[in-house]
């Protein structure tokens, strides 16, 4: 069933042009054990690497206000043909043959706990221009539990144009002259979830509450377009940064994590 969904994946890419794939997969663990999930996540991720990946990043984000999913885990691919050929499983498998005995038995026990997390999940994948459609703080640290709002939107127009009227009214502003340590949009592409996403990250929940309370510059062309463009109801997230890989290790977030 994969190969014949990556043949039909591969047809399609040849009207995309060259474009920063994501493929998001939300859990639903319980807010008691997410800590737990964490550390089995980076004990799983880190024996799943290897030159063999195409994967270009990884983060994952827990819930913190709003109806979402409580992990949401957002693995970052240069082409929608790498997200569909990635196999970190095999990787494992591969990694998992050198341990010893007593290392297999140990990582038997961790593996089981942490699949067993996955029962239920969803996922979907989203396409973005990174060079277009992401813009950034210079030497951000990312390795904080930094805030990461997520606004998610249907267009009853040009997803393109939705998107560039949002960079031009709030994300270009706020990066450059506000609180925002960086913000972009994602484009839907399979799976289900919203046409057009938003993203914005803040150092902390203080820093974007005052963000939000005061939005300084504004580019009212840009909002009304993009008002004019949304289509029904949309969708609000807040989310705190649990951790992300950095040269092919799961980082917590943190210091000395």
């Amino acid at each position: 069933m994969k190969r014949i969904s990556l043949i039909f994946m591969l047809l399609a890419t040849l009207t995309i042009s060259a474009q920063s794939v994501t493929e998001i997969t939300y859990l639903d663990v319980p807010a008691t054990e997410i800590g737990k999930f964490v550390e089995l996540h980076k004990t799983i991720t880190d024996m799943s690497m290897g030159e063999e990946r195409t994967l270009q990043g990884q983060w994952v984000y827990r819930h913190w206000y709003g109806s979402g999913h409580s992990v949401v885990i957002r693995d970052i691919y240069s082409s929608v043909e790498d997200a569909m050929m990635d196999d970190a499983f095999a990787v494992l498998g591969k990694n998992y043959e050198a341990l010893s005995d007593e290392k297999k038995k140990e990582m038997d026990g961790v593996f089981e706990e942490w699949w067993s997390y996955f029962d239920g999940h969803t996922d979907e994948m989203r396409m973005n221009n990174p060079e277009k459609d992401f813009v950034g703080k210079e030497n951000v640290n990312w390795d904080i539990p930094f805030v990461f709002v997520v606004g998610r939107y249907n267009s009853s127009g040009e997803w393109r144009e939705m998107a560039d009227a949002f960079m031009d009214w709030t994300t270009r502003p706020a990066v450059a002259n506000g609180l925002q340590l960086g913000g972009g949009v994602t484009m839907h592409y399979k799976g289900s979830g919203h046409e057009v996403e938003f993203f914005s990250g803040y150092k902390n929940i203080m820093e974007f509450a005052e963000s939000v309370s005061n939005p300084g510059a504004d580019n009212p062309e840009a909002r009304k377009k993009f008002w004019s463009l949304v289509d029904g109801a949309h969708e609000d997230q807040i989310y705190i940064h649990a951790g992300h890989i950095v040269d092919g290790v799961f980082d917590i977030a943190g210091e000395d994590k």
